[in-house]
């Protein structure tokens, strides 16, 4: 999989630990399906973003910055039909990324579920619209090197992203795109 571009930053504040992502080895994939089964899917990077663990190396908050305008296909090879969904993708209909070239996810309340699984509670903006979501992250830190995987699933018809939203036009048949689609992460982070 394709290497996602971005600096994980983790202030050494109180007790906290700094630490950078490895960018060979971190990625975040997206994946939307349609009413048939079919799906597309592709990469997008972080632009920013700060973690903050405590001093038991307990990840308390944070904030990550994802750069829209980033967002790549990988699942179809035909070079023009690539380059039209992508640019469809960042048209009004989806995300406006001329309007709206960053999305936020802020990290408000980790809960620990057992040593490696934590549910995280963050506020997702996307199209300047905010709502909370909920997730679960593997999370493994161990001599100044931290690992964290997992899904999260979005429910694009929140935040204004309408295209063939069965939410935003009930009667538009069996040709809808499922509301939600999902972001599979896979962060590798290491103290300089």
């Amino acid at each position: 999989m394709k290497s996602l571009c971005f600096i994980l930053l983790v202030t050494t504040i109180f007790g906290q630990n700094s630490l950078h992502i490895d960018m060979d080895k971190s990625s975040i994939k997206w994946k939307g399906t349609k009413s048939t089964g079919s799906y597309h899917d592709g990469l997008i990077n972080v632009k920013t973003s700060q973690l903050d663990f405590d001093k038991n190396n307990q990840l308390i908050g944070g904030e990550i910055i994802i750069d829209m305008n980033s967002i790549i296909c990988t699942d179809i090879q035909n070079k023009k039909s690539n380059r039209s969904l992508v640019k469809h993708l960042k048209d009004d209909d989806f995300f406006g990324t001329d309007i709206f070239p960053i999305s936020r996810l802020v990290i408000t309340n980790v809960e620990k579920i057992d040593e490696q699984n934590f549910k995280l509670i963050a506020d997702l903006t996307i199209k300047e619209n905010t709502h909370p979501i909920e997730f679960i992250a593997n999370i493994i830190y161990n001599n100044d090197t931290g690992l964290a995987s997992g899904k999260i699933e979005i429910d694009r018809s929140k935040y204004n992203v309408k295209y063939r939203s069965k939410s935003w036009y009930p009667d538009i048949g069996d040709r809808f795109i499922n509301d939600n689609f999902e972001l599979f992460f896979n962060l590798l982070a290491k103290s300089k």
